[in-house]
């Protein structure tokens, strides 16, 4: 991975790809198949268990028939693909653009060694693939290398931190770090922090640089990402420059960064006030200083890890905080809900455990394989469900699967840890036809159908 003018770093962010170099393996059709698999680790987490019943006891009594489903669309359009989002870094080429420009929403990893003529050549490119595709570029503002040289792309920004003492510190001088996985120390955001010369602290400074570099030259970005959207500190600091520490769970330094992230994306948006801002939220932006102030999240890893949500509080935990982030933000709502898979093999269960979960209200859905440096674009992704039929569902059904109904499928949800469950689709649905995990998605009609304990399933029309 190359360095970036923001330490791109997110966990989700890989370099890419093995391409599709065969495209003949990326047909259309009611599921396309795997294109090559998907992206690069900075967190060392273990992956959340996922109960598989090898002989399940008998499955309870389906719930009542609903009635028959609605005769099938004709030929539903590109459009009513789920919605997915995808993470790249650097350069893409032509074979690497038709695989990316397939995704709803693509998170750019541009730096400036690119050039502008090289930034702008990439976002073309994505936008020949597919001229509806949301495109963001990702920044920074929480840390920064401290060991740039004069050729990195980091150095301009790292000579800016050092002059004006915005690097944050404790009471006894020492530099910080949330993490040592990404070799980046704290910079303070708030407003405690010194002014420059222009009178400016950290964030408005670096909205200025991002403006300048990016969102000023590259026409055709939709929105900036924002990584590490954190509810509060990390860390124990003298963030009052006070000559004492302030604990990293302390109320009143929580406030005083969160108005540095708005500080930072009040000034992005006078800059450029086309720009929609999505941060990668650890929290569902519930807070006074973030309610309403974004226009998408990424909420990474939902499931998968032992962190995640999913693993530590059960799906309907996980749901609040999805479902919370999507009332916070404002329109139009690009909450994007990420599964994750460490190590280099892709799980095709948990990837629709969590696309289907992610299904059930309207965001966006992300599957990251951790150990890979791949895209990986699952059967799923090309399944013709096209577009929500009915509100989001606010309880179960009697069978204890969670259903939607799109305008050509359905999609279902078994979030019981032990039970296998069964319910009754009615006539005229049937599984999609894949090759991934073909004893799942085998193209069969089925009108009783049974999941498994934290699964879900996507289904079309016949």
């Amino acid at each position: 991975m190359k360095s970036s003018p923001a330490v791109i770093r997110h966990t989700a962010i890989a370099s890419l790809f093995t391409a599709c170099a065969m495209l003949s393996a990326c047909g259309g059709g009611e599921s396309e198949t795997n294109v090559a698999a998907a992206s690069s680790n900075g967190t060392a987490s273990k992956l959340g268990v996922i109960t598989v019943v090898g002989s399940p006891a008998p499955a309870p009594a389906p719930a009542p028939a609903p009635a028959p489903a609605p005769a099938p669309a004709t030929a539903p359009a590109p459009a009513g693909l789920p919605r997915t989002a995808i993470f790249t870094n650097g350069p893409l080429n032509a074979s690497e653009q038709s695989v990316v420009g397939r995704f709803s929403l693509a998170i750019l990893g541009m730096y400036p060694s690119m050039g502008v003529s090289g930034m702008q050549s990439m976002v073309n490119g994505l936008r020949a693939v597919n001229p509806d595709i949301k495109l963001a570029q990702y920044t920074l503002l929480n840390e920064m290398t401290r060991s740039a040289t004069v050729n990195d792309d980091n150095y301009a920004i790292m000579q800016a931190v050092t002059a004006n003492n915005w690097w944050l510190r404790d009471a006894s001088g020492n530099y910080l770090q949330w993490t040592s996985a990404y070799n980046a120390y704290e910079v303070n955001m708030t407003d405690w922090a010194p002014v420059n010369s222009a009178g400016q602290r950290w964030p408005q400074w670096k909205a200025q640089y991002d403006s300048n570099i990016f969102f000023q030259q590259v026409s055709g970005l939709d929105y900036v990402f924002n990584d590490n959207v954190f509810g509060g500190s990390r860390v124990t600091a003298d963030w009052m420059g006070i000559g004492s520490n302030q604990a990293w769970d302390d109320p009143t330094v929580a406030v005083g960064i969160r108005k540095g992230y708005v500080n930072y994306w009040n000034v992005l948006r006078t800059l450029n006030p086309s720009l929609k801002i999505m941060g990668n939220a650890d929290n569902d932006l519930s807070s006074a200083e973030y309610k309403g102030q974004l226009e998408g999240a990424f909420l990474e890893c939902q499931m998968g890890y032992n962190w995640s949500y999913e693993t530590w509080g059960g799906w309907d935990k996980m749901m609040s905080v999805y479902r919370t982030a999507l009332a916070n933000t404002k329109a139009p709502h690009d909450v994007i809900f990420e599964a994750c898979t460490d190590g280099s093999t892709p799980s095709p269960a948990l990837m629709r455990y969590g696309l289907a979960s992610a299904l059930m209200e309207d965001g966006l859905f992300a599957y990251t394989v951790k150990g890979s440096s791949a895209v990986y674009w699952a059967d799923e992704f090309g399944a013709r469900i096209g577009t929500a039929a009915e509100a989001p569902p606010t309880a179960p059904t009697s069978s204890g699967i969670w259903m939607r109904h799109y305008t050509n499928g359905l999609v279902l949800v078994n979030p019981s840890t032990t039970a296998t469950l069964s319910i009754d689709v009615g006539d005229g649905y049937k599984r999609i036809a894949g090759t991934q995990d073909s004893t799942v998605n085998n193209g069969q009609a089925q009108r009783i159908v049974s999941l498994p304990p934290q699964s879900g399933l996507l289904m079309i029309k016949q």
